[in-house]
């Protein structure tokens, strides 16, 4: 009996995991392949152009996800209310999140507008300057009502309706795709634009991700009874802080870790052409790693929320057992995968029969066989990132990736490459360690929170010891 017990709780959590999970990954994925078509078009502009779209997609990934981050929090205080089952509540925090991002959008129009000043002074080219100028201008329209749609989109994680967010980001990608080969190209009577074109098409993206989520929420009757519209902002002011107050660490991290892979990639090309194309190969396929990693990352953290909410702190060992289980099958497939196949794996970007990259191919492998080892505990550790944020610890966890980058995975990289001449794979080894150190730093951490919070068999003085904290 105890057996089958166990047995449902782990099929239980194994599928709301996935349910969760699969549509942050099919989210992701899309909006990867929508960029990746995006570029496509502004290749065919010209040499310019298609040099001016590095900058603009780079700039737009790390100003756009470093801000948007601060509001993950979100899900996180709505799963705990869900689980809870204080519905009416959920409302006000919606409407804080949509305060906040309203707050974090006006550095983020200062950005857009002044982004050929802020080029210049950085030493960039003024041609090219000017041509991201007019996209950023052009997208200046969407800033508000994207971070609207992630909170809309935070909401639908929290609460377990993630489908909605998902068709909604696949109904906008194909206005994209349309919109922008009209206005880049000018289609139907309408003057060809250019990069500015692909502007107002993502900006029009954004106002259609915004509007679809909003007529959801209005007309599905499960969200209700969450008195999403009954105006309260003005009385619960405290709900902004705290939502500031666990996601700015959560956003701290996300810029910490995202400015590291800049720098390992400078590093990388001071050692000249071969390893650069080595890691470009290399960085395609660790980008595509962490899109199911950090999706089952968020989603054991929102469960975890939900669990609490509900009081049923007996779930959460199991919970914590199904996610791990997850990332380690995923990544342990991964691991073999680079280790057996990675000259069918870089042969979608090198030609492997080609005598000119043999060098390049050799690096390749090498590099493959660090990284299968460096992903399978980076998946445990953002595992274990997730469980911690579901305590709502997201300083420590921010503290420790903030260690493991800059003050171990860094300065290792740069004296293994350049001191004791690794090249390439010194900087990997580099990041290895701090990887190492990152996830036995969480790990401990993770034990040294469990005791206080949950037990098996949980007994009465902790409950109340949850309880306590839950309530403040």
């Amino acid at each position: 009996m105890h057996v089958s017990m166990l047995s449902t709780f782990r099929n239980n959590y194994t599928k709301k995991l996935i349910q969760l999970s699969l549509p942050m990954v099919l989210t992701h994925i899309i909006t990867m392949g929508s960029g990746f078509l995006c570029m496509t078009m502004l290749a065919k502009l010209g040499h310019k152009a298609l040099a001016a779209s590095a900058l603009i997609f780079s700039i737009q990934m790390a100003v756009i996800h470093i801000s948007a981050s601060l509001l993950f929090s979100l899900s996180l205080l709505i799963g705990h209310r869900f689980g809870k089952k204080d519905y009416g509540t959920i409302g006000a925090l919606v409407q804080q999140g949509w305060l906040l991002s309203l707050i974090i959008s006006i550095p983020i129009f200062l950005i857009y507008w002044h982004i050929y000043t802020i080029l210049i002074f950085l030493g960039q080219d003024r041609t090219i300057s000017k041509i991201v100028e007019e996209f950023f201008h052009a997208n200046i329209w969407v800033i508000l009502p994207f971070f609207f749609a992630v909170c809309n989109q935070q909401l639908c994680y929290g609460v377990q309706k993630q489908k909605i967010d998902m068709y909604a980001n696949a109904l906008s990608v194909v206005v994209l795709l349309i919109s922008a080969y009209i206005f880049i190209f000018g289609k139907f009577g309408l003057p060809p634009l250019g990069v500015a074109g692909f502007g107002y098409a993502s900006a029009l993206q954004g106002w259609f991700y915004f509007l679809s989520t909003s007529s959801c929420l209005c007309v599905i009757h499960d969200f209700k009874k969450f008195n999403l519209f009954r105006i309260c902002i003005y009385q619960n002011w405290h709900t902004l802080i705290d939502l500031f107050k666990i996601g700015w660490p959560i956003s701290l991290q996300v810029s910490g870790e995202m400015l590291s892979f800049v720098v390992s990639a400078v590093f990388i090309g001071c050692l000249g052409t071969t390893a650069l194309a080595a890691y470009q190969v290399i960085m395609q396929y660790q980008y595509l790693i962490v899109i199911p990693i950090f999706a089952i990352s968020q989603a054991s953290a929102i469960l975890m929320r939900q669990t609490f909410g509900s009081k049923q702190y007996s779930d959460i060992n199991e919970l914590v057992r199904t996610s791990v289980r997850i990332v380690v099958a995923i990544s342990t497939t991964i691991g073999l995968t680079f280790i057996l196949f990675p000259k069918i794996l870089s042969s979608l970007y090198l030609n492997i029969h080609d005598t000119v990259n043999i060098q390049t191919m050799h690096l390749v492998i090498t590099l493959f066989m660090i990284l299968s080892v460096s992903q399978f505990f980076d998946a445990i550790r953002n595992a274990l990132m997730g469980f911690l944020r579901g305590l709502l610890d997201t300083k420590y966890v921010m503290a420790i990736g903030f260690i493991s980058s800059w003050f171990i995975g860094i300065p290792l990289g740069y004296l293994f490459a350049f001191f004791f001449h690794g090249g390439a794979p010194g900087i990997f080894l580099g990041g290895m360690c701090g990887i190492l150190f990152g996830t036995g730093m969480l790990y401990f951490r993770w034990q040294l929170k469990l005791p206080k919070n949950i037990s098996l068999p949980l007994h009465s003085k902790q409950a109340r010891h949850i309880n306590a904290n839950e309530s403040s």
